[in-house]
């Protein structure tokens, strides 16, 4: 059991989700600011210019990236619990935790 808790709570010092959910937060922002760029070139021009396509583009990977990052960071944060709470167990069987 204490092979088991030194495992799991190296890999429960590992928190990926912060990471992907700063980065789907980074790129929500990126993609709003984005976003109004393309629909002010929009509202001013009367066709759109040649670079508003890669923009919306842009825009549109964006948005995509950063809904799969919240997802995986959504995943790995349950993941990450469960280990947490697996070593909290194995903690007060062991008699760390009284």
């Amino acid at each position: 059991m204490e092979h088991e808790l030194s495992t799991l709570a190296a890999a429960a010092r590992e928190r990926r989700s912060v990471d992907l959910f700063l980065r789907a937060a980074v790129e929500g922002f990126c993609w709003a600011v984005l976003s109004g760029v393309c629909g002010k070139l929009l509202w001013d021009s009367a066709t759109p210019p040649l670079f508003f396509w890669p923009l919306a583009l842009l825009d549109l990977l964006l948005l995509l990236d950063g809904l799969r990052s919240y997802r995986e960071g959504r995943a790995n944060l349950r993941r990450e619990l469960r280990l947490e709470a697996r070593v909290k167990e194995l903690r007060t069987v062991l008699g760390i935790d009284s």
